[in-house]
């Protein structure tokens, strides 16, 4: 299944661009603390699907609160696709496993954190962009729900910037 999200790394170009005029930075020198950043997000993205608590009953977060998370994710690896020249277009399976329990999710979710640490060049941005979404899937959530968290946390982060966040 082809996947389009270059409206979302031509829409986070432009937020990027703004960033790094504004604070007089690069992709380069801000490499280690996107990177970080990735890291503190996916790590927020987890604790709201609780898949890792065997030790809590709590269920996850509301719908809302992971599209939430997962957006932010979604930002931080656009930026490091616009880094490495990825333009958003890829191929990728479609094909939700029959079961999906707390135990795959957190398998997955440590692939993703393994994942991360390697995005040094665009073949790795390719693979983690690939199982950030198919991670999404997995969720539950469709292409467009996740496409409509992006533009929806795009709009408050331009708020942010605009009040000096």
């Amino acid at each position: 299944m082809i996947q389009n999200f270059s409206n979302i790394i031509a829409e986070q170009r432009k937020l990027d661009n703004e960033i790094m005029n504004k604070f007089e930075k690069n992709y380069e020198i801000t490499f280690k603390e996107r990177k970080l950043a990735l890291l503190v997000e996916l790590s927020e993205l987890a604790n709201e699907i609780r898949s890792f608590k065997y030790w809590s009953v709590k269920p996850r977060g509301s719908d809302e609160r992971i599209l939430d998370e997962y957006a932010d994710g979604l930002h931080f690896i656009s930026g490091f696709a616009i880094q490495y020249s990825f333009n958003g277009i890829f191929q990728i399976k479609n094909k939700i496993p029959q079961t999906v329990n707390n135990s795959f999710l957190t398998k997955k979710m440590l692939k993703l954190f393994k994942l991360s640490s390697k995005i040094n060049s665009k073949k790795h941005v390719i693979k983690f962009f690939k199982k950030y979404l198919e991670f999404g899937y997995f969720l539950g959530y469709s292409e467009k729900q996740i496409k409509d968290a992006y533009e929806n946390k795009h709009e408050v982060n331009i708020q942010r910037q605009n009040t000096n966040y």
